[in-house]
């Protein structure tokens, strides 16, 4: 058993905790009230608020910007009412403006707000500041929903049906909701009291107002929301719909010689266990129209993250994401013995057959919150057994291959909310592969407390990771790590450690880079939130790192820098970074040999950049980046610009080039045994070109329907100078070796989607994906090295003629829900 000591700096922290922590009641600010009004006849939603049942209901007014003059009152005046009967709230908002004819109304896809004027509500059902169901529409009619979190995060892939129309008129425009229970999560009890907060978007002035009062200053925009009174004597309805949805996919890849037809079907469920919880079911999913990842070639000794791009795993997965522990990506990826599959493979053997990608059978999630603000979360998937099909050239006979075994994966998670954004979690995440004989167990608790002001916090994690594997002995290892400092007000400060035994491992369901470290960082910031003189506002930010390994004990990385960022009154937005390491670092992991290591100079980092004013109808962006470190006279350019032309409200083009040069970098190459039988590990000094271009499309032909088109192409050029063999004091001796390890790599796709939400919660999808990956390398031909292609668009014409993986297909989804049948019925009957 492994006793754990606390360092000097641990108990210091401590110390600031309990410091800080003194109190952690109390709420922010004054709050408004809203009175909602029972109704019997609901209004037509037609964006006219001349029905009936909006004569007499008070209305919200008085807004407050929160940009860019946070605390002035709003430029133009609004009125928002609520009403709500059995079924439904409603909001009726008339938005007045003396220009109308100037009110944006960029035609945008759902869920983007692009540049239009918007409105939205935020309701939080149980009124505890954890999450606001949003509510948004532009004035072009396309709506937004998504879920204000404690922590000011924003999580738009929660997509709830509703229904809502705008109409500009010449006094300003209006804006009609109606948003099903069934929609939302409150509790069951007579009279509701609700957190309420409402926005108003005023783009031509980039100006962003709130209804209740928002402090910039503040951490915790949910905290300063108001109060929707009145609605009483509502239940929770049954909350039941099912999408099910058919696919079918043409397809033919390189190695293949025809097109192949494939379909498939499944269903979607969503169903209200009780009022508070949820459970929601995917069977059989199809992730094939999923946009392709922006694969790069990796030199690093760590593992590449992708984004989650699979609806199922990126809507209402909040919860989930603790400690680094829950990575959707690993559910369904690449099976752990894909290249095994060749290995096995004899000489008159080839592997016709070889899935990219575990089966994912289905997968639950069951989320809810008690009235005792105790958030419960549990996920289970399911993936099949994934085979391989090896076939024998002699006389064509096949065989399987296993690739991974079945597999389930399963997260519980019970999160603790108190006042001001405070919490206690504890989770587990758990792997089985019953057939191996496999186990992978993470848990976990985290933490984090509010002072009664919400100006200082103090956060911790730390989690145990147990690994079991038939035949082998179990591993455990464990991580933990805190942080106190000032979150809210001008000036702010953050004193963070953390440390990562040797033995840590999440990643069978998790994400982590690397283990065996140790970091402690003190950072610093200050803004100036009052706009003066050109400024609207201003930052600065100043941090040092000091970092070593947890095992041994040794030294790795000093690191500190300053950043600054400004927003200008033309709404032009700069920012500048400088860091770097002064003193020698040493890098334990590129060697990727234990107990080895790399001594890397002292560096310097500049990075830059500038963002424009979006109303323009064209803009551009540009980055830049610049390295150097003198002792092996390394250096790195990198410019990125980013060129957008918005031809009209209903069409976009964004262009954005990347382009990094890299002079004398150096990394592991290769590893061999030397004459006398010593381990010799062989490090490259090179030049890396890199080239990054993407170019999107999209044209709206409504609020329902778009097509988007997005053409991506990856470009590296690796070749090496000189080589190395590393030192045991991590220093270089050049070397001998010879071999030829320069290497042309490409990656080129292209995502063509339309869309059309043919009815609410239903649509079609009609995708087009074609990828080519190629790999080249210099040829020696009658002893005289033949070079790679140097040229880029020789070298991207070259690409395109490679053989490429095309898929079309076609995907309808159809959304039932039970209550919309149950009142059809109910009036048919």
């Amino acid at each position: 058993m492994k006793i754990v000591i606390f360092d000097i700096k641990f108990i210091v922290i401590i110390l600031v905790c309990l410091y800080l922590s003194n109190n952690v009641a109390g709420q922010v600010g004054v709050k408004k009230k809203i009175t909602a009004v029972r109704i019997t006849t609901p209004p037509k939603i037609d964006a006219s608020l001349d029905d009936e049942a909006w004569k007499g209901i008070p209305a919200a007014t008085d807004f407050i910007q929160y940009r860019p003059y946070n605390g002035k009152k709003s430029s133009l005046n609004s009125e928002v009412k609520f009403a709500y009967d059995d079924v439904a709230l409603y909001v009726g908002a008339m938005l007045y403006d003396p220009h109308p004819d100037s009110i944006l109304t960029e035609l945008s896809e759902r869920d983007d707000i692009g540049i239009s004027d918007y409105f939205g509500v935020y309701i939080d059902c149980y009124n505890d500041y954890l999450t606001a169901y949003g509510f948004l529409v532009t004035s072009r009619g396309v709506q937004i929903d998504l879920k204000s979190l404690s922590d000011d995060d924003e999580d738009d892939s929660w997509d709830a049906v509703w229904k809502s129309e705008v109409k500009i008129m010449d006094s300003g425009w209006i804006v009609e909701y109606k948003i099903p229970y069934s929609e939302l999560r409150f509790p069951q009890k007579e009279v509701q009291t609700w957190g309420l907060q409402i926005y108003r978007d005023i783009m031509r002035y980039k100006e962003h107002d709130s209804w209740n009062f928002i402090d910039r200053k503040i951490e915790g925009i949910n905290l300063q929301a108001g109060v929707l009174e009145g609605i009483r004597d509502i239940s929770p309805p049954l909350r039941l719909s099912f999408v099910p949805y058919l696919s079918g996919y043409i397809e033919k890849n390189p190695h293949s010689e025809s097109w192949g037809y494939s379909y498939n079907y499944g269903l979607d469920v969503k169903y209200g266990i009780n009022e508070s919880f949820t459970l929601d079911m995917t069977l059989i999913p199809d992730f094939g129209q999923v946009q392709a990842d922006d694969e790069i070639y990796n030199l690093s000794p760590f593992e590449v993250y992708y984004d989650e791009r699979r609806p199922f795993f990126m809507e209402g997965t909040e919860l989930f994401d603790k400690g680094d522990v829950f990575y959707s990506r690993r559910i369904g990826s690449t099976p752990s013995g894909y290249y095994n599959a060749y290995l096995d493979a004899d000489e008159n053997e080839k592997v016709t057959d070889n899935p990219p990608n575990n089966q994912l059978i289905n997968a639950v999630k069951i989320t809810g919150k008690t009235t005792n603000n105790l958030a419960v979360g549990i996920y289970n998937g399911i993936t099949a057994n994934t085979w391989a099909t090896i076939t024998d050239t002699t006389n064509n006979s096949a065989r399987k291959f296993l690739t991974d075994p079945y597999t389930n994966y399963n997260m519980v998670v019970l999160d603790q909310s108190f006042k001001n954004n405070s919490y206690v979690s504890l989770y587990n995440t758990n792997v089985y592969k019953p057939d191996a004989g496999f186990s992978a167990n993470v848990s976990s608790t985290e933490f984090k407390l509010n002072n009664n002001t919400n100006k200082y916090a103090i956060e911790g994690q730390g989690s145990i990771s147990q690994i079991y594997n038939s035949g082998f002995h179990p591993e455990f290892g464990y991580t933990y790590s805190l942080s106190a400092g000032k979150v809210s007000g001008s000036f702010t400060f953050d004193l963070s450690h953390e440390l990562i035994d040797d033995n840590y491992n999440p990643n069978h369901m998790g994400f982590l880079r690397h283990n065996n470290s140790i970091s402690d960082e003190l950072s610093f910031g200050y803004r100036v939130y009052e706009p003066f003189g050109i400024f609207l506002d201003l930052g600065a930010h100043a941090w040092f790192e000091y970092r070593s390994l947890y095992n041994p004990r040794e030294f790795t990385q000093f690191d500190l820098g300053i950043s600054s960022n400004a927003r200008f009154t033309n709404f032009l937005t700069t920012w500048l970074r400088i860091s770097g390491t002064p003193v020698d670092s040493y890098d334990f992991y590129e060697p990727r040999v234990e107990g080895r290591y790399y001594v890397s100079p002292p560096g310097l980092r500049i990075n830059m950049g500038i963002s424009p004013d979006y109303r323009k109808k064209f803009a551009i962006d540009l980055r830049g980046n610049y390295r150097y470190s003198a002792r092996y006279n390394q250096s790195t350019y990198s410019i990125n610009a980013e060129p957008r032309f918005r031809v009209n409200d209903k069409l976009m083009m964004i262009l954005e080039t990347d382009y990094t040069y890299s002079i004398n970098s150096i990394g592991y190459v290769d590893d061999t045994t030397g004459t006398n039988g010593n381990q010799v590990i062989i490090f490259g000094k090179r030049d890396i070109d890199t080239w990054e271009n993407l170019f999107e499309v999209n044209y709206k032909f409504n609020a329902l329907s778009s097509i988007s088109l997005r053409l991506r192409h990856y470009w590296i050029t690796v070749k090496y100078n000189d080589y190395y063999d590393l030192l045991d004091d991590g220093g270089l001796l050049p070397s001998d070796y010879n071999n030829i390890n320069d290497f042309n790599f490409n990656a080129f796709n292209i995502d063509m989607i339309y869309i059309w939400n043919f009815a609410p919660g239903s649509e079609i999808n009609i995708v087009w994906k074609n990828a080519i990956t190629t790999y080249e390398e210099p040829k020696i031909i009658n002893s005289i090295l033949n070079e790679m292609e140097s040229n880029y668009f020789r070298n991207i014409g070259n690409t395109l003629q490679s053989p490429a993986t095309n898929s079309f297909s076609i995907k309808v989804l159809y959304y039932f829900d039970y209550q919309y049948l149950k009142r059809r019925k109910k009036k048919k009957g």
